[in-house]
């Protein structure tokens, strides 16, 4: 319910976003410099990927699905948004760049097999969408193959106890997920949840990886335009990288 309010959300923001999109401009450059939308953090791990194929759930203005095909990747870009997703395409075609791309509820990718992903990333404040997070990076796992890396550059959790606030004081516990609902300028219903760092990298495991990288980085996050405090002594991303097991277990199948 929550996720097909969001969708008609987006659906129906998308001309805000291109208009904003179009004037911050890095869309147009970032298959040419994949620096301008990858951090340093998480370039390591996304550089090694020519020919690869590679899959970006929630890519919204799709600058890292550009930025990964510059790179080389033959990449699949999926989003809950048809509009977003159109805008999207008529922008690889401006760039003339080759992507596939599809709409689909990310906590549901039964279009993408199993084990057919050389890479998935996501991120950009994606997490902050999905109902249910476990679900959410399962099904991530589940279309990579094994022994292959998923890259999760996030938002970083504790920035959020600070959304709706308006002095120095958090407004939101911690450990309050939500969700948490506003209505939009459209007036439509949106609903957010707020996951923790726990909850994420659990989740990376819990989907059948082990861990190899985590790191809070950077200091700052230059749209975010919808916080009324400087945060600027808290980190503002938390990069999670986990490599599929090779050999998946089932836990219930497991012995006594």
């Amino acid at each position: 319910m929550s996720h097909e309010a969001n969708k008609v959300f987006w659906d129906a923001s998308t001309q805000w976003w291109k208009e904003r999109e179009d004037k911050r401009g890095l869309w147009m450059k970032a298959h040419e410099d994949p620096a301008l939308v990858l951090s340093s953090a998480e370039m390591p791990f996304l550089t090694d990927i020519g020919d690869k194929v590679v899959c970006v759930l929630g890519s919204g203005d799709n600058e890292v699905a550009f930025a990964l095909a510059g790179l080389g990747g033959h990449v699949t870009s999926v989003d809950i948004s048809e509009r977003r997703l159109a805008v999207a395409v008529d922008r690889a075609c401006t760039l003339g760049l080759e992507l596939t791309f599809i709409q689909a509820d990310v906590t549901d990718l039964a279009q993408l097999e199993a084990n057919s992903f050389d890479l998935v990333y996501t991120g950009g404040h994606m997490s902050v969408w999905i109902s249910d997070i476990q679900k959410y990076y399962s099904e991530a796992v589940r279309i990579l193959k094994p022994d292959r890396l998923f890259v999760v550059n996030e938002y970083h959790p504790v920035r959020r106890m600070w959304l709706d606030a308006g002095g120095p004081e958090p407004h939101h516990s911690y450990f309050n997920r939500g969700p948490y609902s506003y209505t939009s300028e459209e007036e439509l219903p949106t609903f957010e949840y707020h996951w923790t760092v726990a909850d994420h990298i659990q989740s990376v495991v819990d989907a059948g990886c082990r861990i190899v990288k985590v790191e809070e980085h950077g200091e700052k996050i230059e749209d975010e335009y919808w916080m009324a405090v400087d945060l600027k002594k808290l980190p503002a991303y938390l990069l999670i990288v986990g490599r599929k097991d090779v050999v998946q277990h089932d836990p219930g199948t497991a012995k006594a």
